[in-house]
């Protein structure tokens, strides 16, 4: 059975690498029938709060990764978070304790502050020295932290499914710490046992994880506990090719949704980072990913977060949406609802890329200013209006244009820009065929929304 978990540290609002990797483990779940596990890392007691626990789940909410256990819903695992598990990593801690492979450290902090820089001044790898193994104390009522002997046996092989093979030699390790001395344990330990508790078989995570790998697998093999296999997912990187952060803009979920992208759009192209689809589409729903997404086609090089191709992405998924569907949306972001703000909605939305831009393209139809142009060619647009009434579909609209080339002698451009100016007061803008018979609607159910009418007559004043 296919199980796989995201395992965020609740210290802030949801990065975009951490979402991508949550997306990956959520698509491999999806792709083999399996089962997906939100598990909360909070034993960063000076970090980690509640808070910030909801703001990562209401994320992943957000972003449609819905999960089968954790510690919201719960499961056969309980408990999902690791600040309710430090009783069963003691109990690990004490087995292999017996098994001889862990010992007591009664070392300080000051002591070992000092035999790192004893080694960097001799230009040894900063390994513990063994102190504490050699001279082994069974003192459980000093202050003390609970330290795993690397075996000689302790090289490391493991066959990542993303990377390939990856080897770790014994002598780059030293005895490392799995309790600390204040009782609280360290990631590599309490990774290992949930990991193993809830019968993880794949761990799919940053490729800054990849280091801790060596450590974790001699935990599992002292346990002798079966081996998840790995896949370690590539850095997201900036434009400029260092790792993503706060200096190439917006890093978390919140701010994208907030900016007015969608969580469909944000889904897309997350997947895309790193992933490719078997025949290149960039635009693809959640079914052909769920369908499509293998970890062979993961790319173990860094993948760069473009702003600029989001932006057109999520321009993609607002022109796809109806009108009806994109209405609440719109509403939430700018803060305007209208009888006719469906119809505007359908009108503008090919030249939306964020829903904040709803705002300046829907400005025609409640803000206009007279412009300057030919009082001559508006007093004939005027009449025109008055003697056949305001367009209100695109045959009609046409059917004017037609009276006013013949009474104007103009057509094409010279035409329709003066006659842009007079009914939106804007250079640019939908298409008039759209535009004008939107504004007749507007202006018979919303008094804020002056007529086709109304608007030449103040060009004529």
């Amino acid at each position: 059975m296919t199980r796989v978990r995201f395992a965020p540290s609740p210290t802030g609002h949801l990065h975009v690498g951490g979402a991508r990797t949550a997306i990956f483990n959520w698509l491999f779940a999806k792709h083999h029938g399996g089962t997906f596990i939100i598990r909360v890392e909070d034993t960063d007691q000076a970090r980690s709060t509640a808070e910030s626990e909801t703001m990562v789940l209401d994320d992943l909410r957000w972003l449609g990764l819905l999960w089968d256990e954790g510690p919201d819903i719960g499961g056969p695992h309980a408990p999902y978070r690791q600040s309710e598990r430090v009783n069963r990593y003691a109990e690990v801690a004490r087995d292999l304790l017996d098994r001889g492979v862990v010992y007591r450290c009664y070392c300080t902090e000051e002591e070992l502050e000092a035999k790192r820089k004893e080694a960097e001044v001799a230009g040894r790898p900063p390994h513990y020295d063994l102190k504490c193994w050699i001279n082994r104390r069974d003192d459980e009522g000093a202050p003390h932290a609970m330290r795993f002997h690397v075996p000689d046996d302790g090289d490391v092989t493991i066959d990542d499914l993303i990377r390939g093979g990856v080897i770790w030699k014994r002598e780059s390790l030293g005895d490392f710490i799995l309790i600390r001395s204040d009782g609280h344990p360290t990631y590599n330990f309490s990774v290992v046992v949930d990991d193993h508790d809830m019968e993880i078989s794949h761990v799919i995570r940053a490729e800054e994880h990849l280091t801790n790998t060596h450590r974790q697998v001699l935990i599992y093999r002292a346990m002798e506990w079966a081996i998840p296999l790995f896949a370690h997912v590539s850095l997201i990187l900036g434009q400029d090719r260092t790792k993503l952060s706060k200096r190439h803009g917006a890093t978390s979920v919140t701010a994208y949704a907030e900016a007015g992208f969608l969580p469909d759009a944000m889904f897309n192209y997350l997947t895309m980072l790193g992933w490719s689809a078997p025949d290149g589409r960039d635009v693809f729903d959640r079914q052909y990913a769920i369908e499509n997404f293998t970890l062979d086609r993961v790319n173990s090089a860094p993948a760069v977060f473009d702003p600029q191709k989001f932006e057109w992405l999520n321009g993609q998924y607002i022109h796809a949406m109806s009108a009806a569907a994109l209405r609440p949306l719109v509403v939430h972001s700018i803060g305007i609802d209208t009888p006719w703000l469906e119809e505007a909605i359908d009108v503008v939305k090919t030249s939306v890329h964020l829903l904040p831009q709803f705002r300046e393209v829907l400005r025609f139809v409640t803000e206009y200013t007279a412009p300057e142009i030919d009082r001559a060619f508006a007093s004939t647009v005027a009449g025109d209006l008055r003697e056949h009434g305001a367009p209100h579909d695109a045959d009609a609209v046409k059917a004017m244009n037609e009276r006013l080339k013949k009474a104007t002698g103009l057509k094409g451009k010279e035409l329709f820009m003066p006659l842009r100016l007079a009914m939106t007061g804007m250079d640019h803008g939908p298409e008039l065929v759209r535009a004008i018979p939107l504004l007749a609607r507007a202006s018979e159910s919303d008094p804020r929304v002056l007529s086709p009418l109304a608007r030449v007559e103040q060009c004529i004043r």
